[in-house]
């Protein structure tokens, strides 16, 4: 099968969230499934175009009486070597990565390459593919499919055959079939009535995500922040860092919280990180707000870890809620590396001055320290309003770190939560996380009460409840047996098992969806 997969982003070149990761990774598994891929993309900021590259081509289009011209390049992508197809215009490449503008003359771009060169069928993905997976389907009559990654963003509303609709529904209802990033997300969004009415007439399913297991976890930790910045900094050179498995983890992850947080070694980085050219790689500038004391030197303080984009739908405003509470009635620390919206930005600087030494804030994209934060914490925090899949989770979890999250989504699918009861009903053999269901401060400060309960404060009666296949009861966080070092093993085996591309069968799931793709467009609506 011939596919093209058509993404705004894709990592590490001009990617900021989780879409760019899932775009680097499926074409990837999807070739190895033997289908023949290629991607198609704009040239944000010209980043692609600096990767070596031929130009193939030239197309012109006209939007609002203005002519465009913009070259072909056809290169690899630098880590999968899975063919790209960029479409490159200095002025356009200069917009906004998320300019409704590009968008819609990528659309045309799309048609006039496709029209040249067809495929099987064309995988649209997020709203800003919408429009250009109408446009395959009617101007150039091919199967299509399209990925909801995010319904809460639309795009814009047009006029298209007679239909205003945003671009993301234009492309569920041109499309063949469809489908979002996790089963239960699938199951949340199909009363929305564009997608419960598509959905009677077409392929709609559930696909969760995956994360790359050769590349992301923590045994690849080193190659991986290297890599991330094209080899300019390695990061053995600012702090104690280095690959460890699941048998290993409570070993290594307390000496790297040390030297990255206590030793102040994330500065050095960071220092380092805003001098270094950023043209080959995606990121920005990090700015360092609060920092964490010396009580990591001194004792075992429990770290909580955040990353993710800086938007209302992750959860910081509950966040700085729970923990203004909880530093008053526990010995812990929090820190977080996020970016987007200003003003979330802004109440994140301010909440981690306000808490100095016990809040640390890196605002800004680097997604070398994401590793860093991962090793580092004890825990890791997802407590979004909704989450159609989510790959902090995963990443956390391959770095052998717990999760504590909302039960919706992919954080639903993804995480075995610690029974409530766990004197009564022990699963510390399975676990990899906690999820709570409301979104509220209460619900958060619960789960996190639960972790710091298990996983730190009342280790010896747990011992008291369950057999230890050793005669002495850890006494230690970190110490083999202990409830939080089964739980950092469950997670490294449960990404393993079940949530790698590797292992996941998602990527056999998106072949059938095309497939089913091809039928309906070829015999008709189901």
């Amino acid at each position: 099968m011939k596919l093209a997969i058509l993404t705004p982003t894709i990592a590490p070149l001009t990617s900021i969230g989780g879409l760019g990761d899932v775009m680097r990774d499926l074409p990837k598994f999807l070739k190895r499934n033997g289908n023949d891929v290629i991607i198609i993309t704009p040239d944000h900021n010209g980043k692609i175009s600096n990767l070596p590259h031929a130009k193939t081509d030239k197309l012109k289009t006209k939007y609002k009486g203005i002519d465009f011209e913009f070259d072909v390049i056809i290169t690899k992508h630098p880590t999968t070597n899975i063919d790209m197809v960029v479409f490159s215009n200095k002025d356009f490449n200069a917009l906004d990565t998320w300019d409704p503008l590009k968008y819609d003359i990528f659309a045309d771009l799309v048609v006039s390459y496709l029209g040249k060169y067809p495929v099987d069928c064309v995988s649209g993905h997020d709203w800003a593919c919408g429009l250009a997976i109408a446009k395959c389907h009617e101007k150039l009559n091919l199967p299509t499919t399209m990925t909801i990654h995010n319904e809460a963003f639309k795009g814009p509303i047009i006029e298209y055959k007679g239909l205003v609709m945003p671009f993301l529904e234009l492309g569920i209802y041109f499309s063949d079939a469809f489908n979002t990033v996790s089963p239960t997300h699938a199951e949340e969004i199909k009363l929305i009535d564009y997608i419960h009415n598509q959905s009677k007439i077409k392929p709609y399913h559930g696909i969760i995500n995956g994360i790359d297991f050769e590349t992301f976890n923590s045994t690849t930790i080193l190659n991986r922040m290297n890599t991330l910045c094209n080899n300019k900094l390695d990061p053995k050179k600012y702090a104690f860092t280095c690959d460890y498995g699941a048998e290993d983890a409570n070993i290594i992850k307390p000496k790297i919280k040390y030297a990255w947080l206590a030793d102040r070694g994330i500065s050095k980085y960071v220092e380092a990180w805003n001098g270094m050219d950023k043209q080959l790689i995606s990121g920005t500038d990090v700015e360092i707000y609060g920092e964490l004391n010396n009580k990591q030197k001194e004792r075992n303080v429990p770290l909580f870890g955040i990353v993710g984009r800086a938007t209302h739908q992750k959860g910081f405003d509950i966040t700085i809620e729970a923990f203004s509470e909880l530093f008053e009635e526990h010995d812990i620390q929090l820190v977080i590396l996020a970016k987007g919206d200003e003003r979330i930005e802004k109440n994140l600087a301010d909440f981690a001055e306000s808490y100095n030494g016990n809040v640390m804030a890196l605002i800004g994209h680097c997604m070398p320290l994401s590793s860093i934060i991962y090793a580092s914490s004890d825990w890791t925090i997802t407590p979004s309003l909704w989450e159609p899949c989510g790959l902090v989770q995963m990443e956390s979890m391959a770095h052998c770190t717990p999760v504590i999250a909302r039960e919706v989504g992919g954080l639903k699918d993804s995480i075995i939560s610690l029974n409530p009861d766990i004197l009564n009903n022990p699963n510390f053999h399975e676990a990899t996380g906690i999820l709570f269901k409301n979104y509220d401060k209460v619900g958060l400060m619960w789960a996190i009460g639960h972790a710091l309960n298990w996983t730190y404060y009342r280790i010896e009666e747990v011992c008291m409840f369950l057999e230890y296949s050793h005669g002495n009861c850890p006494k230690s966080p970190y110490e083999k047996g202990s409830p939080l070092n089964n739980m950092m093993k469950n997670c490294y085996n449960h990404v393993f098992k079940n949530l790698s591309w590797q292992n996941n069968d998602s990527a056999d799931k998106y072949k059938a969806l095309f497939g089913g793709a091809i039928y309906t467009h070829t015999y008709g609506k189901i």
